[in-house]
Parts: C-alpha cells; structure tokens; sequence
C-alpha cells in the first residue's frame, strides 16, 4: 500500500515546450506507465509524445529556441511560467519594465527550482532568501537575467509588483537553452491529447525499460504550460504474491518469539507451570478437615505410601534433611519443614498429588 498509494501514487506534471523528462519505475512492481493530458488544459497536446527506451542515455541533445511575452502584472500580485529542464541547460531573461505618469514601479523577478521553493517565495517575495530562490533581484528599466542549471528539476521564472497600487507591464525575451534525451531508439511511441487514448507503455518484468516524455518547442510557442496526468499501472501478481509472503514472514517471526521469550513475559507464565495436576478435586472446605480425612477419602490415594515414594527417606526437594511435616489438606509427606514452608509461600503443589496446599505442619517424634 506504501508504493502503490505513495512512491507509486499518480501525480499531475506541468509540461512546458522544450521539456524532456525521464520516468523510471521498477518493472517489478510496475506493469504500465500511463500519461493523459487534463481536458481542460491549455495546448493541443500535439507535441507532446511520450516515447518507450530500453535504456536511457544522458541528456546530450542541445536546443535552444526563445519565447517573447508581454504581460501586465497586477498590483501586489505575480505571474510565473514552468519549464522543466535537465542538468545543463541554461536560462536567459532579458526585461523591459514600463512604467506609466513616471511612476516607481518596483518589479521582483526570481528564478526557483521546485514547486516548494516557488511557494515559499510567494509567502515572502520582498525578502531574498537562498534556500527557496536560485536568482531574486529588484529590476527597472531594462536588463538581462542569466541561470544555469545544475539539476534536473522544474524550475519557476516569477515576476512580482511589489507596488500595492499600480499596475505594472513588463516585456519579457526568453531564450531557453536545454538538453533532450535520444530517442531514435525508441520501441514505443505515443502522442497524447485532449480527448484522445490514455498513452500506456507496458514494462516487461524484470527488465530496464524506461518512459521519456518529451514535447515540442516549435508548435506552442508563448503558450502556458499543459497539465499531464502520470500515473503507474501495479503489478497485481507481485502485491499480492509479496502481502502472502511477508505475512507468513511474520508469522514465523511471531511464533520464533514465542518460544524463545513466551514464559518469561505476562500472563502468568510461571504460574501456568506451579498448577496443580488434579486441580479439579480441590475444595476449599477440605482444609476445615483433619489431615486422616483428607488422605482418607481421596480417590487417589488408595496406594500404600510406599508405591508412591511417600516412604522413609529424605526431603525430595533438598535430598539432605529428613521428612518432618505434611501438607494440608493431602496429607502428604514429602519434603522437610524448611522445603514444605517454601512451597506453601510460592503458592505451589504437592510434590506427589500436585494439590494445592493450604499449610504445612511439622511431624514431632517422641
């Protein structure tokens, strides 16, 4: 449920032109990579093609195009355009803020990488901080911004009025140099679109396909970016053979456990083993009895005590003193008076009929 729900969970990607992103899943647990494109979004969705490789090769194929934008950004508000962009690619801004009855018009333009740190800059955009923000400066007039990128990511370019009561119109010239995955080698190949088939690359088990997804430049220029949906098709085999095994794991583990440490944890393990053999002849008015009575009337006592090891001798729980007492209600002698005393405490049995004992007396010999 954790890779299904989680790792494995389906998630919306915004692709701009020019993107080329790679999606890896482990072939184990996944059977199909499936990418639709939201009704709603903005594009055709024709240049964008979602291509099958059986392995991927580094990011080695340069383009470069530029995109030309004429915005006007409302007071105290922003507006910002997605691209994702490999390691290496390279972005360049240049600005023409206008201003109008010459008033100052502070603008903020930011470079982020990640949806997090986009955020973060929006709770905050009049404060440069460098955990969230690749480039933030305060711009008027005309100028060029320049980035690098050094990781495969999404990245944010924002601008942002920081006047509360004037709007502000910024000419903007991007020009956008990124890497494209090779996929000349490509086995599958599939463009995607509103209103068309969900685009499904199956993965065989055990081996290395992976899944590019990769749009045009040329055909959407100055467009926003489109909504893609991806999603993982599971492996139902796997999950359930997988729940089966690691159940049976457990299990095992449980009953290991249970053996080595089952006696010394709670529920009365030790008094399990201090429970008498007979325990259903108990009666708790035998102890208002004399001891004749009670070894009188016991079924199970109709042996002579020297069949059942009640002889002479000594104590059977120490082997050194001589027997010198007897148990009530039993009647038994078995140990000495030191031993007897110490079973009586612990709550246990009689050594011979496992009776619980009540007392213990001692025998005087005149």
């Amino acid at each position: 449920m954790a890779l299904m729900l989680g790792y494995y969970s389906p998630v919306e990607l915004a692709v701009a032109p020019g993107c080329s992103r790679l999606v890896q899943a482990s072939s184990v647990f996944v059977q199909g990579i499936e990418v639709s494109v939201d009704a709603g979004s903005q594009g055709s969705g024709g240049g964008l093609v979602l291509y099958g490789l059986p392995v991927a090769s580094p990011p080695d194929a340069p383009t470069e195009w530029p995109e030309s934008r004429r915005v006007v950004v409302p007071a105290n508000s922003h507006r910002q355009w997605t691209y994702f962009l490999n390691k290496g690619a390279r972005l360049q801004a240049d600005y023409s803020v206008m201003s109008e009855d010459d008033v100052h018009l502070p603008l903020c333009i930011i470079i982020a990488q990640g949806k997090e740190s986009f955020i973060r800059w929006t709770e905050m955009p009049s404060v440069h901080n460098s955990n969230s923000t690749l480039f933030w400066g305060l711009v008027q007039g005309n100028g060029t911004v320049e980035q690098t990128v050094n990781l495969s990511s999404e990245y944010y370019i924002a601008v942002r009025n920081l006047n509360n009561h004037h709007d502000t119109t910024v000419q903007l010239e991007f020009r956008i140099r990124a890497l494209l995955y090779n996929t000349s080698g490509a086995d599958y190949r599939c463009s995607p679109g509103p209103g068309h088939a969900i685009c499904t690359y199956r993965l065989p088990f055990l081996g290395r396909n992976v899944a590019v997804l990769l749009s045009g430049h040329t055909e959407r220029l100055n467009s926003d970016a489109q909504h893609v949906k991806l999603s993982y098709e599971p492996r139902w085999t796997v999950y359930v053979v997988g729940s089966v095994v690691l159940a049976l794991v457990l299990l095992l583990l449980y009953e290991i456990l249970d053996q080595l440490f089952g006696p010394c944890t709670g529920g009365g393990g030790g008094a399990d083993l201090r429970r008498p053999l007979l325990a259903g002849k108990e009666d708790d008015g035998a102890s208002l009895g004399s001891s004749y009575d009670s070894v009188s009337h016991d079924g199970s006592d109709d042996r002579e005590p020297e069949e059942r090891g009640e002889g002479g001798g000594g104590c059977v729980l120490c082997c050194d003193a001589p027997k010198d007492c007897f148990f009530l209600p039993c009647g038994h002698s078995a140990t000495c008076y030191a031993c007897g005393a110490r079973v009586v405490e612990e709550n246990g049995g009689c050594p011979f009929c496992r009776r619980k004992l009540k007392k213990v007396r001692r025998i005087f010999t005149v």
